[in-house]
């Protein structure tokens, strides 16, 4: 123990020195820390100031309500996507007409059919036969792209021309 104490007299100049310097780097560190945490209080003060216009709860209070808004607004136009989605599967959007002329001393291509469904393939036929002396019109119903009575060269080509018609909507 007393060479302990012998070995620290003599080098106690060097000790104090070096434990003045530690001093001083802490002391510079605090000084440094000190201002870095004024800065930081400044500045999160004027941002709960209850002086100021709007503080962070008015603005965070704000920003959630408008989230909620903007969130029952997705909500609502989701809803109205898929109600309008439904009712395009219904539509009878898919057209074809194909225009002939029915019988060979009748020109001009008079004589048509049109067909008309939904994406289902449930929907009708409309086939107008032009003679000489008269007019005829017929109806055929479609479910799931087929119908009940036979169908004419004319009615098949119909319904590929409005296969045809969606297909090059969709590309």
């Amino acid at each position: 123990m007393t060479e302990l104490a012998i070995t620290l007299s003599h080098y106690a100049g060097w000790l104090l020195l070096f434990l003045l310097v530690i001093i001083g780097v802490i002391s510079i560190i605090l000084v440094r820390f000190s201002i870095l945490l004024n800065r930081t209080r400044s500045k999160f003060g004027q941002l709960l100031n209850e002086n100021s216009s709007q503080n962070v709860e008015e603005l965070l209070l704000e920003h959630m309500k408008e989230r909620q808004e903007l969130r029952n607004h997705i909500e609502q136009l989701d809803e109205r996507v898929v109600s309008l989605e439904r009712k395009l599967q219904r539509s009878k959007r898919h057209l074809g007409l194909v225009r002939y002329d029915a019988f060979s001393d009748i020109g001009g291509n008079q004589s048509f059919t049109l067909a008309v469904y939904d994406d289902n393939g449930d929907g009708a036929i409309l086939s107008s036969i032009v003679g000489r002396a008269d007019n005829k019109v017929y109806g055929k119903n479609l479910i799931n792209g087929k119908s009940d009575h036979n169908l004419t060269d004319e009615d098949q080509q119909a319904i590929l021309e409005a296969v045809k018609v969606v297909t090059k909507s969709t590309e």
